[in-house]
């Protein structure tokens, strides 16, 4: 999810919006966003939701579960959590969630988002009102649990608003599990008590993971992000793990890799990692995109026509900043960039897709220096990897939509979704802030496998609409 800065504050967003009678959820923006999701501490009074969650929190009694579920495994060097995929055939979108539990001998366990483009990290409150069918998992008080109090000796509560709805909850700390014995003690969590917003009835996500950066919010709520915890308790180092994770998705699922790196990942074990240098201050994994190139078909000097290249030469739209987001669906590109470059990226079937360019994107990098001295890596998108193929039930028949849509929020940077994600198992190294990128291991692209995997929709699609994308 993408995150907005603005002046130098970090504010969480989530964009629900209609394109075209479509729905779309959540893309974030940076900078001026249409609304705001900000997390913010209610000031120093004592109000009646302070007073309301803090008789919640004395009538709920901890409760133990005898055995505690095996979600995610152990696999040499790195810790393999397992990614699920979720189809949404009406909005033609897919999001990925991972399990973990919550709370020490409990049976907590929570669907969850593992979002690099946002900070905060919350779960539904076992009170929360949710969702009208009650499907989503809710959060039991457990012995471990503690509270985080105001500088009033009240539960630090919160608030996020929504265009469509609102979440309200308190913040607190409890033990954090990613698989079996692998504990994460004294985790900020912030418990939602009420969430208004009835879009997220469509996901099977409960909550979200944030993985990115401290922001101005996180620091007055005295909140500590996620992996910051992660490396300042020395969780993953004490077990001879390094602070790094792996994002691998494909088609049918994924895993995040926490601790290392998992060669059969790569689409070669022997294949090289491309290191691109990263920037915390806006709150998010943020690399810099130096500009993008169309070609019908790279050169590759005899490589395969998906190899990262090196070429100097090309479009360059000026540097930008840009997220690499694990909780977008769709890529967006700058909305100057798609007007004045991208124009031609149109697809009225998938027949189209043969006559669409390879999108190579020029990336600074850390290890790679051109006779000019200007460190750049090329990384290339093949027209395979930005379309997206689904089914419509109706008539049985493939259709095709662009996975590369213009941000029309009109900031200068682009977002790296999940489109972009499925072709790079890409590495978040948290101690030297640098992300990796390698071509990752696919699934063979037969009947059986897009009959199995790919979004099915049932109801017929009206070609004069366009979709516009989610997560």
């Amino acid at each position: 999810m993408k995150s907005v800065y603005h002046h130098f504050a970090i504010i969480f967003f989530l964009k629900l919006f209609l394109c075209n009678c479509i729905l779309s959820i959540p893309k974030k923006t940076l900078g001026k966003g249409l609304f705001s999701l900000g997390l913010n501490e209610f000031k120093n009074n004592v109000d009646n939701n302070s007073l309301n969650i803090l008789g919640e929190l004395k009538n709920s009694k901890p409760f133990i579960n005898k055995s505690f579920i095996q979600i995610n495994e152990k696999k040499d060097n790195v810790l393999l959590l397992k990614l699920y995929k979720q189809n949404i055939a009406s909005d033609k979108l897919s999001t990925y969630y991972g399990k973990i539990a919550i709370g020490e001998n409990s049976e907590n366990i929570f669907n969850v988002l593992f979002d690099t483009g946002s900070t905060e990290f919350w779960v539904p409150f076992k009170t929360c009102k949710f969702t009208k069918n009650n499907i989503h998992n809710k959060y039991e008080r457990t012995q471990s649990f503690k509270y985080k109090y105001d500088d009033k000796g009240l539960p630090s509560v919160l608030e996020i608003n929504y265009l469509s709805g609102k979440l309200v909850g308190f913040d607190g700390y409890d033990t954090v599990y990613l698989g079996p014995g692998f504990a994460i003690p004294h985790t900020n969590i912030a418990f939602a008590t009420s969430i208004d917003i009835p879009v997220l009835e469509k996901f099977k996500w409960d909550g979200i993971i944030g993985l990115g950066f401290e922001n101005e919010d996180s620091q007055k709520r005295g909140i500590k992000p996620f992996l910051d915890h992660l490396k300042d308790e020395k969780i993953l180092t004490e077990k001879n793990y390094k602070n790094i994770f792996g994002y691998y998705i494909t088609n049918t699922g994924g895993y995040i890799t926490l601790g290392g790196i998992d060669n059969r990942f790569k689409r070669s074990p022997d294949e090289k990692i491309i290191w691109s240098p990263v920037s915390t201050e806006m709150g998010f994994w943020t690399i810099d995109i130096l500009g993008i190139r169309k070609e019908k078909q790279p050169y590759m000097n005899e490589r395969r026509d998906d190899e990262v290249i090196v070429k100097y030469e090309g479009f360059h739209d000026g540097s930008n900043k840009s997220i690499v987001d694990t909780g977008t669906f769709l890529i967006y590109a700058p909305k100057k960039t798609i007007e004045n470059y991208l124009n031609d990226l149109t697809i009225n079937s998938c027949e189209d897709k043969q006559k669409l360019p390879y999108i190579i994107f020029q990336i600074k990098s850390k290890e790679i220096e051109s006779i000019k001295g200007l460190s750049v890596i090329e990384l290339v998108l093949s027209p395979n990897d930005y379309v997206i193929e689904y089914i419509d039930e109706v008539n049985s028949t493939k259709e095709c939509i662009i996975g590369i849509q213009s941000d029309e929020d009109n900031i200068n940077g682009w977002t790296l979704g999940q489109v972009f994600l499925k072709s790079y198992y890409t590495i978040f190294d948290k101690d030297n802030l640098q992300i990796g990128f390698v071509r990752n291991k696919q699934t063979i692209n037969d009947e059986t496998y897009l009959n199995e995997s790919f979004l099915r929709v049932s109801k017929k699609r009206n070609k004069k609409k366009s979709y516009n994308g989610p997560l």
